[in-house]
């Protein structure tokens, strides 16, 4: 059915609440990425075929990841009355017994990790699943709640609320539990003007970069002149070792959409682009057809909701170029042209892609755009601090114990998320180092893990928040050799256009590797930092000006293992 008005979204809720909480029986599997690498798509199929071979009635359904990476394959049973049992590791050998289990109304307790009693909504009027009816079952008391464990009470989740819960490809299941409700109140009840006073009150901050104010940004495009605006949602990484745009995408790509729809309303566009890593073959299938999915039900097209208001979509596939996070060279890559960066003034806001009007918005920043919408910019302004406001979405990798993506308030500390989340280093050595916010943001120390997950806080400290990834290096870990692979992507990934940056980079690669050869000296690392100075001001973008970053820092923090190389050679 096509949806008009608000109401018609009420029906299609009941729909997706009857999915959701079936009166028979749902079994999930977690199919994002990481699960499927896991083995998530062959214990799918199993599920499938043994629910067939023992006459279960039961739908078999994918969802997306719910955060617990280290615990994949992910398999829940949620059937009438009872809890949400989840299960993890669940090895597909062991399929046929689970579902024998299943059968007979009890569970497996060498896979049980959690069971969940109800579903919260941190919308204002969001549905909530109640899964148990009554009291609960004695067999099920020692199973330890899921918002008992350090893993989910120590999260806010918010932009990642439906992961691991909703099948990314049933858009009904998006709108059962508050999807499109934000586009229905911004375009019946908010003026334009409205909406990004709401934005600019909650503070938001880009959620890719250095954290420019969203609200400004999209205040500079509304007024701008121009004959057409677009909207340009970058969700594509170019950092190593990041994965947060293609789980959210994976899992729940319709927040996307609606967050692009409430963008282009705001601004006055009618037209949005979505980059997204040509490698993210699963994040693409599933925006697609979030995509064709949104326009039958009109919410994507013309005149959506009856309100005159027209929006289209596209996805562009690029190659997840690294450079691709400054916005210019998103803009030109988007073109068709060479993706370097573009002098700065004009700022894209007054004229980007085509020349027109563009607000560039990071994945995860738009994904915030619905709750602020619903809630108001004051409540969101409450979470997280004074300055960095709302949650961030961390990827935790490298060496430790539990790989994982979780959503905390901003604010919290780098130690906490480690420890609660990461479980520590999987060597169970002591941490020696972390990277945040990617390439440029260096690295640290593990004595700065006391600081706060803030962008001014890791400003000071010479690094930055970034897209949130957190790289995990334990003890044994070869400072200059992590260097050399940073100085190595940054060679990779430079466009070229900076004399500064291009040939800069070079340079540093061979002094670095003549170090690590045991043929340094000390004047080569007086060098290096007159080269960085150089390169940090005259290059284009931040790549060119960062591209030191790494090496800097590990001269800055551990200055021992440089000398310990000089030395061999009596430097």
């Amino acid at each position: 059915m096509k949806i008009n008005k608000a109401e018609d979204l009420k029906k299609i809720q009941k729909e997706g609440m009857k999915l959701l909480s079936p009166a028979t029986l749902r079994i999930t599997v977690g199919a994002a990425t990481c699960g499927f690498a896991k083995g998530a798509g062959k214990i799918f199929e199993a599920l499938k075929y043994e629910v067939k071979k023992q006459k279960v009635k039961a739908d078999v359904v994918t969802v997306g990841c719910s955060g617990l990476c280290y615990a994949e394959p992910i398999v829940e049973v949620i059937r009438s009355g009872k809890p949400r049992i989840t299960y993890g590791n669940v090895p597909v050998e062991k399929v046929s017994e689970l579902v024998k289990a299943i059968k007979a109304g009890k569970f497996m307790k060498d896979l049980v990790l959690m069971r969940r009693d109800e579903e919260k909504s941190p919308l204002e009027k969001g549905s909530v699943i109640k899964y148990i009816k009554g009291k609960l079952p004695e067999a099920l008391s020692g199973i330890k709640e899921y918002r008992k464990l350090d893993f989910f009470k120590n999260q806010t989740k918010l932009v990642s609320r439906n992961s691991g819960t909703i099948s990314p490809e049933r858009i009904e299941e998006y709108i059962a539990l508050g999807g499109y409700t934000a586009l229905a109140k911004a375009l019946s009840s908010m003026t334009t003007e409205q909406v990004i006073d709401e934005v600019s009150a909650s503070k938001l901050r880009g959620r890719g970069g250095a954290g420019y104010p969203t609200g400004a940004k999209w205040k500079a495009c509304r007024i701008a002149a121009g004959d057409k605006k677009y909207v340009v949602c970058n969700g594509s990484e170019g950092d190593p070792e990041i994965g947060m745009h293609r789980s959210l995408l994976e899992s729940d790509p319709h927040l996307i959409i609606e967050g692009m729809l409430i963008a282009g309303y705001a601004v006055g566009a009618q037209e949005g682009y979505i980059y997204v890593n040509d490698r993210y073959l699963l994040a693409l299938e599933r925006i697609e057809q979030a995509m064709k999915q949104a326009e039958k039900q009109g919410l994507l097209g013309r005149n959506i909701m009856k309100s005159g208001f027209s929006f289209s979509l596209k996805v562009k596939r690029g190659g997840g170029a690294y450079i691709c996070g400054e916005e210019t060279a998103l803009l030109n890559a988007l073109e068709g042209s060479f993706a370097e960066p573009r002098p700065r003034p004009p700022f894209p806001a007054t004229k980007g892609l085509l020349g027109m009007p563009t607000i560039v918005n990071n994945l995860e920043t738009l994904a915030n755009i619905p709750l602020i919408v619903l809630k108001g910019g004051k409540w969101f302004s409450g979470i997280g601090t004074k300055l960095s406001t709302g949650t961030k979405i961390v990827a935790l990798s490298g060496n430790v114990a539990h790989a994982c993506w979780v959503e905390v308030p901003l604010g919290m500390r780098i130690k906490d998320i480690v420890t609660l989340f990461g479980k520590g280093a999987a060597s169970g050595k002591k941490i020696k180092a972390f990277q945040a916010g990617g390439p440029s943001g260096g690295i640290l120390p593990a004595k700065a893990l006391s600081l706060k997950l803030d962008y001014e806080q890791l400003s000071k400290a010479e690094s930055l928040l970034g897209s949130g990834g957190l790289l995990i290096m334990d003890e044994d870990t070869d400072m200059l050799d992590m260097a050399k692979f940073f100085t190595d992507f940054f060679a990779d990934e430079s466009c070229g256009k900076c004399t500064s940056c291009r040939e800069g980079i070079k340079q540093l690669k061979q002094i670095l590797e003549g170090i690590i050869d045991g043929q340094g000296t000390g004047e080569h690392l007086s060098l290096i930092k007159r080269m960085a100075a150089v390169m940090a001001d005259t290059s284009a973008c931040a790549l060119g000006k960062t591209a030191a970053v790494p090496l800097l820092s590990v001269m800055k923090h551990f200055p021992q293992e440089i000398e310990k190389r000089l030395m061999r050679r009596g430097a």
